[in-house]
């Protein structure tokens, strides 16, 4: 690639740089590598982007070095760097207009491991010259990363004088003097004008330019115009005034005008002055009718200049009794008796007419009044004043959407028991509770359902304390008890009892039941902590420790909790390496036609192998997937990867893959199952994807719009877990689901638990009314899989069948067109 330099012109560009620059970036990505590597990006693959890029080498996050340049680059650059060079050139080199530009885009870059944008203006001889830049992060396996840029479209070229000419608001006149037989100055021509000045002149510019305006505007207030800049002419300099002149639409024109000349050329600038009238207007309109009492003085020693309506009502003197006064006269007499005793230090004793004294305060602000410097003044009622600092102190308390008291009020609370334990030995327990499910409502419903919820569970909360207990929110769906003096056994079955049940009964939101819960974590004064931060840690361990149990219980503080988080902790930084390092698997398990006991389909299930702790159970990395958010990059690359193996399969086979209710958080979903499908070319009809009813959690508009986009596609959706929800058949009613699958808690009892027996039945049934397929899960012996056959469902599942395999072998069950063989042994 060419050095920068030469004489070689940046070619047009349309602004398709940048965008093939950020398509091939984002081609040359790969599953669990932040950024694409150097090589790849670079190196045999770039083709015409490189005449206009360049690669800027990194260190410490900041931009180092240009290690080379494409020949357009290189030009572009030659522009400020001093003619060309055969060496790398330090950004730091750069001119400052380019350097700094560069250096932000390049930290941006680096820091969010995406790509940033720049812009680099340059001023040479009036003309600015704009260039947008495009930087991409690149990986580099001998050092620190490197960042290539890109020219993004074309440079674009403004004439400062010109732009700055025709941007401003602003009248702007070019005039040549006209001067008599003598020499004497009589008129002025308009040899160039702005758009500023044809509104103001309400004229266009083709019937002002080159005119004189004498001709233009006869009259009394032209004629002394002209005179005014004839005599500055005369002498030289500038001059500025204030002129009036009838607007078209029967109001008043009110200009301030500027003028400098160099011999006989003028520079006019007009300024519409209308606006600060009006606000005249407008202050003496405020001043009036302001309830506030506000009077306008030159000083304390001086009359009042004004006076208010509430002024004359407050304080009982008429108008003119006000205008004969000064505001000392107002003042009471040091040792005067009031009746109010002194005033406080913000505050002025003052008498009314009817001789009471009254306490105010007095804000005072500088400001020109009728021509002249004056100051106006408000006297606030300390009343109203003591009951705004009440306010405030109040909501500095006090959280705004609850009404509860926030953190600050209950860390002092806390504090002040701690105190009463340490003076009298009393014991006290802390409670931090955790709304379970709140996020998924806040998230589908919106944020003022989510504030309503908030509001109806602080009510139940304090529905449930003794009088001598505290409850606080401390901020989003978290709350805090302070129960003074209460044994545990008797907290557990009281207080901690009632505030579950309660917060356990479903939330009636916009004609819609919610269910949401809660997780308790208890901690003891002084058992686990004698000072704040300590209490409020441990019952923090002990809430996440009831949270991690699956929620809607409460666990006390154990010493041994610190290491478990710690450990919890460490998983959650190994989960994300996990996936960084390629660490997950797939394994497919089929779905058999119960009937014929042929292979209908295979369902893809996460595993994860831990190089150190062998394998690891989904039931606890999912979940630590789905609290961090990890799971959609995670379940983007099962989609890729097993819509990938399934289009090796035969067609007659179809796909099931689970979808977790966080995915369905991200907007772009049904995109990226479009554009993997088509990336993998697997027919969408041969695809089932599998979701839980909290998907549907309160009936989520966005969620069913985009259950009914991926149906629309042709794919096949699935409820799983059927049966172990709040409501599962009011979710039927809301989507056309193609099946559902009975969770596997019921097969495992079916024909010895009466209850999961008749739960089997009306599955069936209800899956054959409603025209909706039927799948069994853990099928695991013969006897199961002959009742669910009588029952008539349409699918089994389970070990009874084949355990979950990895793709080679589900092909080799393919190709050996394995037939199920019902016994007691798992395959």
């Amino acid at each position: 690639m060419n050095n920068w330099g030469g004489s070689v012109s940046a070619q047009h560009d349309d602004g398709q740089t940048g965008k093939n620059l950020l398509r091939h970036w984002q081609d040359c990505r790969t599953p669990g590598a932040p950024i694409p590597s150097y090589e790849a990006v670079v190196l045999g693959s770039l083709g015409r982007l490189a005449d206009r890029a360049a690669l800027v080498t990194t260190r410490d996050g900041r931009a180092a070095r240009i290690l080379w340049a494409g020949q357009a680059f290189g030009a572009w650059l030659a522009d400020s760097a001093e003619g060309p060079s055969a060496e790398t050139l330090p950004v730091d080199a750069l001119p400052i207009e380019l350097r700094e530009p560069v250096d932000e885009m390049v930290a941006a870059a680096l820091a969010s491991a995406q790509p940033a944008y720049g812009r680099c203006d340059r001023l040479a001889a009036g003309v600015v010259t704009s260039t947008r830049l495009v930087g991409v992060p690149l990986g580099n396996r001998w050092g620190e990363p490197f960042v290539l840029i890109g020219l993004d479209g074309a440079s674009v070229r403004t004439e400062l004088v010109q732009a700055m000419f025709t941007a401003t608001d602003q009248g702007i006149l070019a005039l040549s003097t006209i001067r008599d037989a003598a020499g004497r100055p009589v008129d002025f021509k308009i040899v160039a004008l702005n758009r500023g000045a044809e509104r103001l002149l309400e004229r266009p510019a083709a019937a002002l330019q080159w005119q004189r305006v004498g001709q233009l505007f006869p009259g009394a207030v032209t004629a002394r115009t002209i005179a005014t800049l004839a005599a500055m002419v005369e002498r030289g300099g500038r001059s500025a005034f204030e002129l009036s002149r009838p607007r078209s639409d029967g109001g008043t024109l009110y200009l301030k005008v500027e003028a400098g000349c160099v011999g006989d050329l003028l520079s006019v600038t007009m300024t519409d002055v209308g606006d600060i009238k009006a606000r005249e207007d407008s202050f003496r309109l405020l001043f009036e009718n302001n309830p506030v009492p506000m009077w306008v003085v030159a000083d304390a020693r001086d009359r009042f200049l004004a006076v208010n309506d509430a002024a004359v009502a407050h304080y009982g003197y008429s108008r003119e009794q006000f205008l004969s006064r000064a505001p000392a006269d107002l003042a009471v007499a040091a040792g005067e008796a009031t009746g109010l005793g002194p005033p406080s230090a913000a505050g002025s004793l003052h008498r009314r007419a009817d001789g009471s004294a009254i306490e105010v305060s007095l804000f005072q602000r500088a400001m020109p009044f009728e021509g002249r410097q004056a100051v106006l003044e408000a006297a606030i009622d300390m009343t109203e004043r003591r009951r705004a600092e009440a306010r405030i102190a109040h909501m500095a308390h006090h959280d705004a959407l609850t009404g509860l008291p926030n953190r600050v009020l209950f860390r002092d609370r806390l504090a002040e028991a701690i105190t009463r334990h340490a003076r009298d030995g009393e014991e006290a327990v802390l409670l931090c509770l955790d709304l379970d499910k709140f996020k998924i409502v806040n998230d589908t419903l919106g944020h003022p359902v989510g504030d309503a919820l908030l509001r109806e569970a602080a009510e139940r909360i304090a529905g449930c304390l003794r009088k001598d207990d505290l409850v606080a929110r401390l901020g989003g769906d978290e709350f805090a008890i302070l129960v003074r003096a209460m044994d545990l056994p008797a907290l557990a079955d009281g207080l901690i009892a009632r505030v579950i049940a309660e917060l356990g009964r479903p939330f009636r939101l916009e004609d819609q039941d919610c269910h949401i819960g809660t997780s308790i974590g208890v901690a003891c004064l002084p058992r686990d902590g004698t000072d704040p931060e300590t209490l409020m840690k441990n019952a923090d361990l002990a809430l996440y420790r009831a949270k991690a149990e699956g929620g809607g219980t409460f666990r006390c503080f154990e010493p041994e909790m610190d290491a478990w988080v710690q450990a919890r902790r460490r998983r959650e930084n190994e989960l994300r390496e996990a996936f960084a390092r390629g660490q997950f698997s797939l394994v497919y398990q089929p779905l058999m036609d119960a009937r014929a006991g042929r292979i209908l389909a295979f369902e893809a299930l996460l595993r994860w192998h831990h190089p150190e702790h062998g394998p690891v159970s989904p039931a606890e990395f999912v979940p630590l997937a789905e609290e961090t958010g990890l799971i959609v990059p995670i379940g983007a690359w099962v989609m890729q990867t097993a819509f990938a193996e399934a289009a090796t399969w035969p067609e007659t086979i179809r796909l099931a893959v689970n979808l977790s209710p966080i995915q369905f958080r991200n907007r772009n979903l049904v995109e990226t199952v479009r554009g993997t499908l088509a990336a993998t070319g697997l027919d969408p009809r041969r695809l089932e994807l599998e979701i839980t009813e909290s998907v549907l959690l309160a009936d989520s508009t966005a969620n069913l719009a985009t259950l009914h986009a991926l149906r629309d596609m042709g794919i096949r959706i699935a409820m799983d877990d059927f049966g172990t929800g709040y409501s599962s058949l009011s979710y039927l009613r809301s989507f056309p689901f193609d099946k559902i699958k009975l969770d596997r808690s019921f097969v495992s009892q079916v024909g010895e638990n009466t209850h999961c027996t008749a739960i089997v039945r009306a599955v069936a049934s209800l899956g054959t009314s409603l025209g909706i397929a039927t799948t069994a899960e853990g099928v695991e012996t013969a006897e199961q899989l002959a009742m669910l056959r009588a029952e008539g469902y349409d699918e089994v599942q389970g070990f009874l069948f084949s355990r979950a395999v990895p793709g080679p072998e589900a092909r080799r069950l393919i190709d050996r067109g394995r037939e199920a063989v019902p016994d007691d042994r798992a395959a």
